[in-house]
């Protein structure tokens, strides 16, 4: 799961692409659908319901409301504040939790709900394993919804979990833009007087730069892949400009990159986890965070699920093996956690 495996799994990339390549084949990894550009996405058709107690225990699905940032007020528009009041949905694991997670799902920043898999099939997978999850469903960034009002939202869902359960570790994550939210929200924790501390922060494919660096052994595998499945530079601009707007009113308000801050303000991170997917353009992102962070003194451990593209955790049950390769990521989350929170395994 360290750095070594990340590599390695890069170089048996590049040698399946190449050789496919070769062959006149166009190399498209397991799991992910292609999915149409930003401005063409068409939105995606709900998960399944799937029976609780799927892999053998049972447990409580519950919709609820949290008095979010904009209550009581007119946040005006752009809204930059955030939602009056955030739905949150809550799995509790049948049994004593062990710990209590805070998730966001993915969706460049505008789309997604919590009937999406990345949300619902993953919360239930954390559940099962023992975890209290809170799916937040924040505002998505839109015409009249802009930075940090998706930050805002998840924010106080933070606040009110640590406030909610002050027995449990409290951890946060998200996949995805998602992920970027969470290390927001974390970095706001810590700000809060008083707050409670986060534990560690669990990451799915993260995108944390707007301008992320070009990685070549990562392109040459991502090359093969259609367009629709690329991030390259101009599209992960476009995401941010969307989700930021004007400039100087996202400064105005707050709005901050999760990887363009100082290794001053990164250093009061908690411990993280990072599962990245194999070939993902946006991995280039995931790894130069992970430097960035492990400069600033803050413990990190880094995954890759191969032969996998990101948003894998969207698709669990496009086939068997894209079932395997979901579930995997959430026992690797689920076994570091353990080890950051009990490191010796009472």
């Amino acid at each position: 799961m360290r750095r070594g495996s990340v590599r390695e799994g890069r170089a048996l990339q590049l040698v399946a692409a190449c050789a496919l390549a070769a062959a006149g084949a166009v190399w498209l990894p397991r799991s992910e659908p292609v999915e149409p550009p930003h401005a063409a996405v068409v939105e995606q058709p709900l998960v399944v319901e799937q029976a609780a107690g799927e892999r053998g225990g049972e447990m409580r699905i519950t919709d609820t409301e949290i008095e979010g940032p904009a209550a009581g007020r007119d946040p005006g528009l752009p809204n930059r504040v955030g939602s009056s009041a955030v739905p949150v949905r809550t799995y509790e694991p049948d049994g004593a939790a062990w710990a209590t997670l805070v998730w966001a799902h993915g969706g460049s920043f505008s789309r997604g709900n919590l009937d999406w898999p990345e949300a619902d099939w993953a919360a239930r997978r954390f559940a099962e394993a023992g975890i209290r999850v809170h799916s937040v469903d924040y505002a998505l960034a839109s015409d009249t919804v802009k930075a940090p009002a998706p930050v805002a939202d998840v924010s106080a869902v933070v606040r009110w979990a640590g406030a909610e359960d002050g027995v449990h570790p409290l951890v946060v994550g998200g996949a995805s833009a998602g992920a970027h939210l969470a290390v927001l929200a974390a970095l706001s924790g810590a700000d809060a007087a008083g707050g409670r501390p986060i534990a560690a922060l669990l990451l799915e494919y993260p995108t944390l730069h707007r301008t992320q660096r070009f990685d070549p052994e990562l392109d040459a595998a991502t090359a093969v892949l259609p367009a629709q499945r690329r991030f390259g530079a101009e599209r992960i601009a476009g995401m941010y400009d969307f989700y930021l707007g004007d400039p100087g009113e996202a400064t105005a308000a707050g709005a901050v990159i999760a990887g363009e801050q100082p290794p001053e303000r990164l250093a009061v991170l908690p411990p993280l986890i990072i599962v990245n997917a194999d070939a993902d353009d946006l991995r280039a992102s995931s790894e130069q965070f992970a430097d960035q962070l492990r400069a600033a003194g803050v413990p990190v451990v880094e995954a890759v699920q191969p032969a996998t593209v990101h948003g894998y955790l969207n698709r669990p049950d496009e086939s068997a093996q894209a079932r395997i390769d979901a579930q995997q990521s959430i026992d690797r989350f689920v076994a570091e956690l353990r080890l950051i929170l009990v490191p010796n395994g009472e």
